[in-house]
């Protein structure tokens, strides 16, 4: 008997939670969204291209194509639907982070999965979003410690020291709408191509990375207590987007709804 699932809006996150007896799941994510699985309960085996995978309580897993999970016992499953755009990854990234193998192991995996299986409980709107915005942080973490795609091999630790470098300038200088690969590979004394280089083994583009960046400030500002009185156009121009209309499509195309809405707690599904 296919179970009912049961869904909820958590922030910019849908989260299906499903019960059932042993039975075949097949799923089937959309081009705007990767999907999130958490295992909590019961074994399957997942299918998702050629090779079949085990996946056990506890298991989580990331799908951007159709899936197939074979329940072979009692189950528990939750699924949740992220928005590719409030990520910072590359479509490469991306690929490589869907071909993960099922786990709750690492560094990143159990802290995600504590947080998945909180998203349930949640009964506030504001602490809703503030979840979804940490649930998309430690996927891109996650990509990160899987260490996934490691890019070219040109230096070791010293290419590692230079990202960070690269990654300290941009978050000094978000504030500057002049703020380009340019004006940073300028600033690092090395060349844009090589730039492109360096975060082709990151978890994101230059170009990405900045937007992501400015997008994270600016939901952070607009979030602080007592700020109702603070203006779209003011925190477009502090974290340096070229106007407030820029701003306002790259943060609902990120995050769902508008800066305003937000900054006022007015949230939709």
């Amino acid at each position: 008997m296919t179970p009912t699932p049961q869904h909820r809006t958590v922030g910019f996150l849908r989260v299906s939670t499903l019960h059932g007896p042993a039975q075949t799941l097949t799923h089937t994510p959309d081009a705007h969204h990767l999907v999130l699985g958490l295992h909590t309960a019961g074994h399957a085996t997942l299918v998702r291209g050629a090779t079949p995978e085990a996946c056990g309580p506890g298991d989580l897993f990331v799908c951007e194509d159709p899936f197939t999970l074979h329940e072979s016992e009692d189950f528990t499953l939750q699924l949740v639907r992220l928005p590719r755009r409030a990520l910072a990854l590359s479509d490469r990234r991306t690929r490589a982070l869907t071909r993960r193998t099922p786990s709750a192991e690492g560094p990143v995996a159990p802290l995600l999965g504590a947080l998945l299986r909180e998203l349930t409980g949640v009964r506030s709107e504001r602490a809703g979003l503030h979840l979804a915005s940490s649930a998309a942080e430690l996927v891109v973490l996650l990509a990160a410690a899987e260490d996934l795609d490691p890019g070219p091999h040109d230096g070791g630790r010293d290419r590692a020291a230079l990202v960070g470098r690269v990654r300290a300038h941009v978050d000094a200088h978000l504030w500057d709408r002049n703020l380009t690969p340019a004006s940073v590979a300028a600033a690092q004394h090395i060349s844009i191509r090589y730039l492109h280089r360096l975060f082709e083994g990151q978890d994101s583009t230059i170009g990405r990375w900045i937007q992501h960046r400015r997008l994270e400030e600016a939901r952070r500002e607009l979030a602080r207590p007592g700020r109702g009185d603070l203006t779209v156009s003011a925190v477009a121009r502090r974290w340096g987007f070229a106007s407030a209309t820029h701003f306002s499509r790259s943060f609902r195309a990120a995050y769902g709804m508008s800066p305003s809405d937000w900054r006022d707690g007015r949230f939709r599904p």
